[in-house]
């Protein structure tokens, strides 16, 4: 007897999940572009250990003035935690530098007695800035369907001036 009701009970299990629950299909429903994921705007890049960069999450970077505070985040360096599978390429001595931010350029200026920063140090310090400044949004055209285009982004021109290192080309961010 026990073994009937256990069949009749998988019968009844199999019944119903074959009958869709009731849930009528639907056709192709438009929404637009795919999601490409979260960003992480307030976060700092130090080296792995193959020299390439990995950004780390720094939530304390303010709304206000984002790139002077990434950039403070930046020079203090990685934590002790961190420190344990990053590193970084700038000087632990490097000066906090002057930043100008304008809408379509950030200017940093380091003080006169700047040790000179190897690319992969400007590579971090030019990563970490174009992650921390606001964007101006553009429109983008709408796409064939008629549903609404997401503005895009427009990255900053970053200007890195630094006594005695000479100018290097802006490198390819993550």
């Amino acid at each position: 007897m026990r073994r009937a009701g256990a069949l009749t009970v998988t019968a009844a299990a199999v019944l119903c999940l074959s009958s869709g629950c009731g849930v009528p299909p639907s056709g192709v429903i438009e929404v637009g572009e795919p999601a490409t994921g979260m960003t992480l705007s307030k976060a700092v890049y130090f080296l792995d250990a193959e020299s390439s960069l990995h950004a780390v999450a720094r939530p304390k970077i303010p709304d206000t003035n984002p790139v002077a505070a990434a950039v403070r985040e930046l020079l203090a360096g990685p934590t002790p935690t961190e420190s344990e599978y990053l590193t970084t390429a700038l000087p632990p001595d490097l000066p906090q530098p002057e930043i100008t931010v304008g809408t379509a350029t950030i200017l940093i200026r380091f003080p006169k007695d700047t040790p000179r920063l190897t690319p992969a140090a400007l590579h971090q310090l030019t990563c970490t800035t174009t992650l921390a400044t606001p964007r101006t949004p553009r429109p983008r055209p709408a796409p064939p369907s008629g549903a609404a285009a997401a503005p895009q982004q427009t990255p900053p021109t970053i200007h890195i001036t630094i006594p005695n290192t000479p100018p290097q080309p802006t490198p390819t961010c993550p």
